[in-house]
């Protein structure tokens, strides 16, 4: 992540080109009121940014636009631009931007040559682009050139890398097109499929490092399952340091997301689902989700909040963030930890083992934030060793709280009590021959000794590394895993897989086979971790890193919609769930019934039908959101037009 805070606002969506793929056309004409962007500028000073990058359309020829460059630098913050770079070839233009602190620049390349480029732009602009990346090269050191990968350059991108060699510095990124705005009026001949935009992209990106290594090279607009080698060179907002953006049309900011972009069901199980940005919503809705490859491999489930160097004050009855006085944490990737009355210390989440998407449902929705409470670097036992942090009262209704990170405390009580009491409950319900997959030591044993002392229960364990012996206790043991255990000459009657579902690979495969084994009427029993977060103290997050005996251990972290949606695939009923939030912990339970007799006949069927009827539904969804998407343009265009509307969030 870039050291630097930076906020990307938008002024205004004319444009001295008129690009094939502009994903801001249904907007054209649209402009922000002067007197509003100089607000935000300073908003943004107030909420901690050090860098305004203005952006629109094209930033360059919006009326005023210098003067907000002057406000810019009045306030001692930089400035950066995205842009198509025409008006920087002008050398006045230029060095009075450089005054100004001109630091960033980032510009749309989409040929390398002016017939292809040109085309691309659908103006005679290529000369007067790549002037200014010569200009700039040498005088901004964080200037990118952008190419927008399309049908029409994607066997070329090779050219590009050889156009940039007399340029080193220049960052080189290739980033898919993505179908929104113009582009979805030229989909099939514009947007290259998903795995020959990654090849061409993989070739090109391995090319350009072989020439000079010492450029950086990056990419944007693929899912992880297509990045190849290339996995941590991607680079979208949140890895280039941006942290807020705001529309001209809107009246605040905002945190950067990526809800252009959505899953399909084949990213449920896979291993990177967690951190991947995942594809283009419309993409999805063109070409379907059958070029997608699913990984499995082992994967994190938890990350590490670093803390800053030393505490603050804060008074949480008289808040300086609330007053505007202090800027707030990443309202994503930051928190404030109460370490004592009147004091806290902030603390920040670089990982890049986790999208934003799910740090912000981790953090902001299910509040999954924890200390260890013995100090030490490994986490063995979740319920004695962890303590759960929580929102402060005072933050949950605060104004600022969209763009904060909020105050998080330690509150009163062990962790995981009414999780183990919910598992308690369920476990001493259980009859008959009961497997639990991926048993290890038997954690649950003490909720199955009734009813196994009473023999209404017998119980076998599966694990890798199961426990010797165990019969003359009711409690027997195998060692193995489930793709090679033996189908039984009968089926039993409850299956557990609790924390286990995530250690095995494929987990769609895998609960498929889990309800091979449960006879018709038989119970199985789910219960998983969610993505949660770490808040440890500089020395012992200083020893956790430098350990190397803490591996992977998980294949997927499935969340409970997902693990039912699964479950529903394969067959079985949902009859009762609880969430992290019904837990108070980082688990969440799903309790399954295979169906019996008539019931069970149609599983099959009804599970191709469910899928259907998903299919279906999405489709409508997808279908409505587009709808949605262009009356909300429409009305955000008109609005701005009449210079009185009410600005919209789209």
């Amino acid at each position: 992540m870039a050291a630097v805070p930076r906020a990307l606002l938008k002024l205004g969506y004319d444009c001295n080109n008129n690009c094939v793929f502009c994903h801001a056309a249904p907007h054209r004409g649209a402009r922000a009121r002067p007197a509003d962007l100089r607000r935000k500028i300073r908003r943004a000073a107030a909420l901690g940014a050090r860098m305004i990058v203005l952006s629109g359309g094209e930033p360059t020829i919006q009326p005023g636009w210098l003067d907000l460059v002057d406000d810019i630098a009045g306030l001692g913050l930089r400035l950066g631009l995205v842009t198509n770079a025409r008006m920087l070839a002008y050398p006045d233009l230029l060095d009075r931007l450089l005054r100004r602190g001109l630091e960033y620049a980032y510009v749309s390349l989409a040929g390398p040559d002016a017939a292809l480029h040109d085309r691309h732009a659908g103006a005679r602009s290529f000369d007067q682009t790549l002037a200014a990346l010569t200009a700039l090269a040498p005088r901004v050191v964080a200037t990118t050139a952008n190419v927008v990968v399309t049908r029409w350059n994607v066997a070329r991108l090779d050219e590009f890398v050889a156009l940039l060699d007399p340029l080193p510095s220049v960052r080189l990124k290739f980033s898919l097109v993505e179908p929104a705005g113009s582009a979805l009026d030229f989909f099939d001949g514009l947007v290259p499929p998903l795995a020959a935009a990654a090849r061409a992209i993989h070739a090109a990106i391995a090319r350009a490092r072989a020439r000079r290594p010492e450029r950086p090279v990056v990419w944007d607009g693929l899912p992880l399952c297509h990045a190849g080698p290339f996995e941590d060179l991607e680079c979208a907002l949140r890895e280039d340091g941006f942290a807020w953006m705001s529309e001209a049309f809107e009246r605040d900011w905002f945190p950067v997301d990526d809800r252009h972009r959505a899953f399909a069901g084949a990213c449920r199980s896979c291993s990177l689902r967690r951190r991947c940005r995942g594809v283009f919503v419309e993409y999805l809705a063109h070409r379907g989700s059958a070029e997608l490859r699913p990984a499995s491999r082992p994967v994190s489930n938890s990350f590490n909040w670093v803390p800053a160097p030393r505490d603050e004050t804060l008074d949480p009855r008289a808040c300086p963030i609330r007053a505007g006085r202090r800027p707030p944490p990443d309202p994503i990737r930051g928190l404030l930890v109460r370490t004592a009355p009147g004091r806290a210390r902030r603390h920040a989440a670089p990982t890049r083992d986790f999208s934003d998407e799910t740090l912000r449902a981790a953090v902001r929705e299910q509040e999954q934030v924890y200390a260890p409470g013995d100090g030490r670097s490994r986490i063995t036992d979740f319920a004695v060793q962890l303590r759960r942090l929580r929102l402060a009262p005072g933050c949950r209704r605060c104004p600022t709280r969209p763009l904060c990170g909020g105050l998080f405390a330690a509150r009163g009580g062990p962790a995981f009590r009414r999780a183990q009491a919910i598992l308690d409950r369920r476990l001493r319900r259980l009859r008959g021959m009961l497997l639990d997959v991926g048993c290890g030591s038997a954690p649950y044993r003490h909720s199955l000794e009734p009813a196994v002392r009473a023999g209404r229960l017998r119980y076998l364990g599966l694990d890798p590394q199961a426990p010797r012996g165990g019969r003359a206790t009711g409690f027997a043991f195998r060692r193995g895993t489930l793709d090679r255990f033996p189908a039984p000459d009968r089926p039993f009657d409850a299956v557990l897989a609790l924390r286990s579902l995530a250690h095995l690979p494929r987990p769609e495969r895998s609960l498929r086979r889990l309800a091979a084994l449960v006879r018709p009427g038989g119970t199985l029993l789910l219960a998983e971790d969610v993505v949660f977060g770490l808040v440890r103290a500089a020395s012992s997050l200083r020893r956790a890193i430098r350990r190397s005996d803490l591996p992977f251990e998980h294949r997927a972290n499935l969340t409970l919609e997902e693990a039912a949606a699964i479950a529903a695939d394969a067959g079985l009923r949902e009859t009762a769930r609880w969430t992290p939030h019904d837990t108070d912990s980082t688990l969440w339970v799903l309790e399954l019934t295979k169906p019996s007799g008539e019931d069970g006949a149609g599983t099959t069927t009804r599970s191709r039908a469910n899928r259907a009827n998903r299919a279906n539904r999405a489709n409508r969804a997808n279908r409505a959101n587009r709808a949605n998407r262009a009356n909300r343009a429409n009305r955000a265009n008109r609005a701005n037009r009449a210079s009185s509307g009410q600005p919209r969030r789209v």
